[in-house]
C-alpha cells in the first residue's frame, strides 16, 4: 500500500488502536510532567524550601530519564516489552506519588530521579515499539501523533500546573498523574502482546550503565555551577565518559546503543547527529527565550512560557503536515526544515531586541517548523535503514540521543552564558549581552545538524532499498 495514500485513521485500524492510545498516552504523561513541573516550582519552593536546589529538580529528572532511556533496550530483552512497559510505567507512579507527599526538598529530589527513570524507560520503550508493532507504511503517521502529543503537552502543561499553583494545591500537579498511570499501566498489560523475554546470554550491562550515569551527571550538575572553569571540566569530564561509554559498547554484549552510532558513513551515525545537534538547537531557545522575554521585553512569565511553546505546536503543526511526504519529497522536507531552524536561531540571534515582541514568537515557531519537516522523516529512514538484527535496538537508542543533546545543550548554554557576563541580578543589559551570545554561537548547533542532514540524505539516496545482510562493508546503509 503506497504511503501517500495511508490515511489518519489508518493507526487506529486492525488492531492497533490500543497501541496508538497507550503509546501517546505513555509520552504524553512525560511531555505534561516537563512543563508542568517548571510551573509549579516557585510554588513548591515557598511551601517546602530549597531554592539553592531549584533547578536540580528538573536536571535530575533529566538525567534519570536518559539512564531509563539508554535501559529499555536491555529491559526489554530481559523482562520482555509488557513487564518492562509496567515496571517503567511502576516506577514513574511512585515518582509522581513521592513528588507529591514530599515533605522537603531533598525527597522531592530523589522522588525525581525516580520518577524520571521511569518516564525515560517508558519513552525508550515507545520508540521500539512503534518499530516493531506498526508497518513501514504507518510509521511516519504514528511518529506524527507522537509529535502532536507534545505540542498538546505544551499548550495544556503550564495552564495545568498554574491552575495548581494558583489556587495553592502544588501537590495536585503531581496526584493527577495516579489515575492516568494507573489506568496506563493496566492498558499495557493487558494490550500488549505477550513476548516472552529473550534469555540474555550475558549479565546487564552495570559497568557501561555506571560510565553513562556519571557521564550524564557531570553535564548536568555542570549547568548549576557559576564558575566557568569548573563548567568547563564537567562537560569535558562528561565528553570522555560519554565517549568511553560508547568504545566500550562497541564491544560488548547486551548493547546499549546500535552499532556505529556516530559514524558519519553510516544512516544511523548521521542520523544520530542530526537528533543530537537538533536538540542541542531547540534547549538553547527554551533554557534562555522566557528570560529574554521577561527581562528585555517585560512578558509575563505565563504568558513567555506560551510564547516559548510556540516551538513546539509549529514542531507539531509541521510534522502533521508533512507525514505524508516519501522518497525525494521527505528528503527535500529534511534539509528545509533544517535550513528553517538556521534562519529562525540566527534571526533570534540578531534580532531580540530589535524586532516587536509579536515578532519572537514567530521566530521561534519558524524553528518548531522546522524541527517538525526534519525530524519525523529523519526518524522514519533511520528506522528503516536500520543494520539487520538492530531495528528494536535503533529505534528505542534514538530518546536517549536526543536527551543528550538536551543535556549538552543546556551546558553548553550555562557555559557561553556565565562567560558573556550573566550574574543573579539579572540586569537588563547583562541578559541582551548573555542571550544574544548564546543565540549567537548557538547557531552552530543547526548548522552543524543541517550538515549531516545533507549527509544522511546522500546516504539515503546511495541506498534507497534498506540492506537486511548486515555486513559491515555495507556500513553505509546500516
Amino acid at each position: 500500500m503506497p504511503e501517500q495514500k495511508v490515511g489518519w485513521g489508518a493507526v487506529f485500524k486492525d488492531g492497533l488502536g490500543l497501541y496508538t492510545i497507550m503509546l501517546n498516552l505513555g509520552i504524553g504523561l512525560h511531555a505534561v510532567d516537563v512543563f508542568i513541573v517548571t510551573t509549579v516550582m516557585p510554588s513548591v519552593v515557598r511551601d517546602i524550601g530549597g531554592a539553592s536546589y531549584y533547578s536540580w529538580t528538573t536536571m535530575l529528572y533529566m538525567v534519570a530519564s536518559i539512564i531509563g532511556a539508554a535501559t529499555g533496550s536491555p529491559m526489554k530483552a530481559k523482562f520482555g516489552a509488557r513487564r518492562a512497559y509496567c515496571l517503567g510505567s511502576l516506577l514513574f507512579l511512585l515518582g509522581s506519588v513521592s513528588c507529591a507527599l514530599s515533605p522537603a526538598m531533598f525527597v522531592l529530589l530523589a522522588a525525581r530521579l525516580v520518577q524520571g527513570f521511569g518516564g525515560g524507560l517508558i519513552i525508550s520503550l515507545s520508540m521500539a515499539l512503534v518499530s516493531e508493532l506498526y508497518p513501514e507504511r504507518l510509521r511516519k503517521r504514528i511518529l506524527g501523533l507522537i509529535s502532536s502529543t507534545w505540542g498538546v503537552a505544551a499548550l495544556i502543561g503550564p495552564a495545568v500546573g498554574g491552575t495548581f499553583a494558583e489556587y495553592g494545591f502544588w501537590r495536585g500537579a503531581f496526584w493527577i498523574n495516579a489515575p492516568i498511570i494507573i489506568g496506563f499501566m493496566a492498558a499495557a498489560w493487558f494490550g500488549l502482546p505477550e513476548r516472552s523475554a529473550t534469555p540474555p546470554k550475558h549479565g546487564f550491562p552495570w559497568r557501561r550503565m555506571a560510565l553513562l550515569s556519571l557521564g550524564v551527571l557531570c553535564v548536568g550538575v555542570a549547568s548549576n555551577w557559576h564558575s566557568i572553569a569548573v563548567q568547563a571540566a564537567l562537560i569535558a569530564a562528561s565528553v570522555l565518559l560519554v565517549w568511553q561509554t560508547l568504545r566500550l559498547d562497541a564491544a560488548g554484549a547486551a548493547k546499549l546503543f546500535p552499532s556505529h552510532p556516530f559514524s558519519p558513513n553510516t544512516t544511523t551515525g548521521s542520523a544520530s547527529w542530526v537528533f543530537f545537534l537538533s536538540s542541542m538547537t531547540h534547549t538553547v531557545i527554551g533554557v534562555f527565550l522566557p528570560l529574554a522575554l521577561q527581562v528585555l521585553h517585560g512578558v509575563d512569565p505565563l504568558v513567555a512560557g506560551y510564547m516559548t511553546a510556540s516551538l513546539a505546536v509549529s514542531w507539531t503543526a509541521a510534522s502533521m503536515a508533512t507525514a505524508h511526504l516519501h522518497g525525494r519529497a521527505a528528503s527535500i522536507a529534511i534539509i528545509a526544515g533544517q535550513v528553517m531552524c538556521v534562519t529562525g536561531l540566527a534571526a533570534l540571534a540578531f534580532g531580540m531586541e530589535q524586532v516587536p515582541t509579536y515578532v519572537i514568537p514567530m521566530l521561534n515557531g519558524l524553528v518548531g517548523l522546522g524541527l517538525g519537516c526534519s525530524n519525523l522523516h529523519v526518524t522514519a529512514a533511520t528506522m528503516r535503514h536500520a543494520r539487520a538484527g538492530e531495528e528494536t535496538l535503533t529505534a528505542s537508542s534514538i530518546p536517549t540521543i536526543r536527551s543528550l543533546g538536551i543535556a549538552f545543550g543546556a551546558a553548553a548554554a550555562g557555559v557561553i552564558a556565565n562567560g558573556a557576563g550573566l550574574t543573579d541580578a539579572l540586569l537588563p543589559a547583562d541578559v541582551s549581552h548573555a542571550v544574544l551570545t548564546v543565540f549567537g554561537i548557538g547557531v552552530l548547533a543547526p548548522v552543524g545538524a543541517l550538515l549531516f542532514a545533507l549527509r544522511f540524505t546522500s546516504l539515503l539516496a546511495a541506498s534507497p532499498n534498506p540492506a537486511r545482510t548486515a555486513p559491515d562493508s555495507a556500513g553505509a546503509t546500516h
